[in-house]
């Protein structure tokens, strides 16, 4: 004798990630890397919402006409010293705005919690980190700038 929960279960499962799905939009899927200043960046992802943060510390909700953008950002030392990074100057940039991030994320995947914004990194030391943004809804991202580091973030196509 069959069950027919199976099925029942496919479609309510299907149904469950179309609503998660649109609940955020991928807007870069496929890293990106740079070099510069002995340092190593990727760009791994950038998405638009969810528009709610809640990390162990802090709730970040995204403002009125606003959206969070979520990017991953892994930042390797490839020099021979130690080295300072500041997330701070990781700019979110569309024609005349420009944003820096509201949350930096340890990304870590039991729970939300907050990074320092500026890290030392020993030679050879690699860290991703989730930076959390605040955008106008009516505009797209157009790159993200770390310091000399540009990563275009393309329209759709």
């Amino acid at each position: 004798m069959r069950s027919r929960r199976p099925g029942k279960t496919m479609v309510l499962f299907g149904l469950l990630l179309g609503g998660f799905s649109a609940c955020s939009s991928v807007l870069v899927s496929t890293p990106i890397s740079k070099k510069a200043e002995g340092w190593a960046v990727t760009l791994g992802q950038v998405k638009q919402g969810p528009d709610e943060y809640v990390g162990d510390i802090t709730t970040v909700v995204a403002g009125p006409n606003e959206n969070l953008i979520w990017t991953l950002l892994t930042v390797k030392n490839q020099g021979s010293e130690a080295q300072m990074f500041s997330y701070e100057n990781c700019m979110l940039e569309a024609g005349e705005v420009s944003r820096r991030p509201l949350v930096v994320d340890r990304n870590e995947p039991e729970i939300k919690t907050a990074a320092d914004r500026v890290e030392g990194f020993n030679p050879g030391q690699e860290r991703t980190r989730e930076l959390v943004y605040s955008f106008p809804e009516k505009l797209r991202p157009a790159r993200m700038k770390c310091e000399t580091v540009v990563f275009p973030i393309p329209a759709p196509r």
